[in-house]
């Protein structure tokens, strides 16, 4: 993945892309912009293009009004923001560019570890310690789970979300101990492994009968545990 760039360094540069590719000036942008309350110039335009502008909602609005205005093309907000990196929003937060696109499309803001610049790293690093640190927890499931690839354990939990969350405060385990239990089950974590049962599209219906079926899963497994003697 590229790497990290300032929200109106991306937008910048994909506003001059779009507007040279489809033979625009920087003088029609600015006309357009200013009719639309921007009141700006060439040199102001440029400067927003060069990232000098700050990449605030109005901005994007009236610039993707004006680009579509004078390039004869439509343009949304989500094609000013995208960017195949690293998106920084400031200075504490870089998240993946298609996870902004995809909440500017109407997906819910609901960030996960993978999506978060650096956090997947520092899930590899402070496994161990949470595991030393969770062992009350860790012990509600079976010890073969204990001794899975940290790595690997890591990568599940990088995916979680709402559902994983639930899970956790409904069986009273760590959310390292639930992705070693889903790596274990089902290769994928819980969200995932229920979206691939419910196909594509699937109503919210169908998504709670499997999440149902999937749980269902999970306490077979565990109780197999207890029987056996693990995690005790």
């Amino acid at each position: 993945m590229k790497e990290p760039l300032p929200l109106a360094a991306i937008v910048g540069q994909n506003a001059r892309a779009h507007r040279k590719h489809y033979g625009a000036t920087l003088e029609d942008v600015a006309k357009s912009a200013s009719r639309l309350g921007l009141r700006w110039n060439t040199g102001r335009v440029g400067d927003l293009e060069s990232g000098r502008i700050p990449a605030t909602l109005p901005t994007l609005f009236v610039l993707a009004q004006a680009l579509g205005e004078v390039t004869k093309k439509h343009v949304s907000i989500a094609d000013l923001v995208w960017y195949d990196g690293w998106v920084e929003l400031n200075p504490s937060l870089t998240i993946r560019g298609e996870t902004l696109k995809e909440s500017l499309e109407g997906e819910p803001v609901e960030l996960v570890a993978r999506d978060i610049h650096g956090q997947v790293e520092q899930i590899f690093g402070i496994f161990e310690d949470i595991r030393r640190m969770h062992q009350d927890t860790w012990g509600n499931v079976p010890e073969e789970l204990q001794h899975k690839d940290p790595q690997e354990v890591a990568r599940i939990a990088a995916t979680a979300g709402v559902a994983e969350r639930r899970l956790c405060k409904d069986f009273s385990i760590d959310p390292q101990a639930l992705a070693a239990l889903s790596l274990h089950l089902w290769g994928r974590s819980f969200s995932k492994e229920r979206d691939r049962r419910a196909g594509e599209g699937a109503n919210a219906q169908r998504r709670g009968r499997v999440s149902r079926e999937l749980k269902s899963e999970i306490e077979t497994y565990l109780e197999s545990g207890t029987e056996r003697g693990d995690g005790q």
